[in-house]
C-alpha cells in the first residue's frame, strides 16, 4: 500500500504525519464521540468548533464528497408511515385552530363594520376622528369610489376589500364542501381534491387572515422567488403573452403593496385603543393578542416553506415545476389525505 500522508495539529503544536485510512476513522469517531456528548448535555461552543473541524477533515480532501449519504426519499411518497402522524396533542392544535379562526373572524367583523358605522372600535368619538385624519394611499381612491370627501378617507375602502376576501374564502370553502359531498358517489378524485384544498389551504387562511396578507406576495423572498419564475415562464411563451404576463406581475403586486401597506395602518390605528390602555383589561387584551397574530401571519412562513419542499421534491433539477410536476404533487396530497381518512377514525382525522 502507498498511504497519502496528512498532518494534524496536537494539543502542544506538534505536527504528526497520519494516513488517509487513519484520518477517516479518528474522524468518523471522532463524530461518534461528539453526537454522543451532544445527546448526554455536555454539548457547548468549544465541542461546535471541534465538530465543525472533524467533519471538515473528514469530507474537505474529497473532490466528490458524499455528503448527503443519509438523505433517502421513500418511493411510496411516505404512505406506508401514516400510521406514525398521530399523536394525543394533535387534539389541542386542532382545538387551538378553531379558537384561532373564531376570534380572528369576530375581530375581523367587529372592526371593519365599525368602521363602515363610523364608530371608532374603542367607542371613544376622539379615536374616530383622529382615524379620520391620518394618511392612506388609498384615500383618494376611496374619494373617488364612495362620492364622499367628509367620511370617506381610504379606511372604508380597505374595509370593504378586507370582508370582500373573507366573504371570497367562506363561499370557497362552501363550495368546496359541496364537492366533498357531492363528489362522494361520482368521483373519488374531486373529492379528495376538494378535501386537499379545504383543509389544508382554507382552514390555515382563516387562523390569520387579514388585508394585510397581501404584503406576503411583496416580501423580499417571495417576490424574488415569483420573479425568478417569471423569467422562466416568459422564456417559453411568446412575445405577446410575455408581456401580458409582465403587466399582470407588476399590477398584481403594486396593488398587494398599495392596499397591504394601508390595511396595516388601518389595522395598527384600530389597535391603538387596545393597547395604549394603564390597565390590561380583557377586552384590550384580545384586541391586541389578535392583531399581533394578524401580523405574524403576514408572512405565511409554512405556505412558503411546503412550497418551497414540494420544489425539492417535485420538480427535479431545474427547480421548475413543469405542469405533469405540479399534477404530481396534487394527487400526492389528495391520497395523502384519503390515506389518512382510511388510517384514523373521524375524531383523529
Amino acid at each position: 500500500a502507498n498511504p497519502q500522508s496528512d498532518t494534524s495539529e496536537d494539543d502542544g503544536g506538534s505536527c504528526q504525519p497520519t494516513t488517509s485510512g487513519e484520518s477517516e476513522a479518528n474522524g468518523s469517531m471522532g463524530i461518534i464521540e461528539m453526537g454522543s456528548r451532544l445527546f448526554t448535555g455536555m454539548y457547548n461552543e468549544l465541542d461546535d468548533y471541534h465538530l465543525d473541524k472533524t467533519v471538515w477533515n473528514l469530507f474537505a480532501g474529497q473532490k466528490y464528497p458524499n455528503i448527503f449519504d443519509n438523505l433517502y426519499i421513500a418511493k411510496d411518497g411516505g404512505f406506508s408511515e401514516i400510521k406514525d402522524l398521530w399523536y394525543p396533542m394533535r387534539f389541542f392544535t386542532a382545538g387551538l385552530s378553531l379558537v384561532f379562526i373564531c376570534s380572528n373572524v369576530y375581530f375581523i367583523l367587529y372592526v371593519d363594520i365599525s368602521i363602515l358605522s363610523h364608530v371608532p372600535p374603542s367607542g371613544d368619538a376622539s379615536d374616530e376622528k383622529t382615524m379620520r385624519t391620518m394618511f392612506l394611499v388609498t384615500a383618494p381612491l376611496s374619494r373617488l369610489v364612495f362620492r364622499d370627501t367628509d367620511s370617506s378617507h381610504g379606511d372604508d375602502l380597505i374595509a370593504y376589500l378586507e370582508l370582500l376576501g373573507m366573504t371570497f374564502i367562506f363561499a370557497h370553502a362552501l363550495h368546496q364542501l359541496c364537492k366533498m359531498h357531492g363528489a362522494s358517489g361520482r368521483s373519488e378524485r374531486l373529492k379528495w381534491f376538494a378535501c386537499d384544498k379545504f383543509f389544508w389551504q382554507i382552514i390555515p387562511q382563516l387562523s390569520s387572515y387579514s388585508a394585510m396578507r397581501l404584503l406576503h406576495f411583496v416580501s423580499p423572498a417571495v417576490f424574488m422567488s415569483s420573479l425568478s419564475m417569471l423569467r422562466h415562464d416568459v422564456r417559453l411563451t411568446p412575445l405577446s403573452s410575455s408581456i401580458k404576463q409582465c403587466l399582470t406581475f407588476a399590477l398584481f403586486h403594486m396593488f398587494c403593496f398599495i392596499v397591504g401597506f394601508d390595511a396595516f395602518l388601518v389595522k395598527i390605528r384600530a389597535a391603538y385603543g387596545s393597547i395604549n390602555q394603564e390597565e390590561m383589561r380583557p377586552g384590550d387584551l384580545y384586541g391586541a393578542l389578535v392583531f399581533m397574530v394578524q401580523v405574524l401571519g403576514v408572512i405565511r412562513l409554512g405556505t412558503f416553506v411546503q412550497q418551497r419542499l414540494f420544489v425539492f421534491i417535485f420538480a427535479g433539477e431545474d427547480g421548475i415545476l413543469q405542469p405533469y410536476e405540479k399534477a404530481k404533487q396534487h394527487v400526492w396530497n389528495a391520497l395523502l389525505i384519503q390515506r389518512i381518512w382510511e388510517t384514523y377514525s373521524l375524531p383523529k382525522f
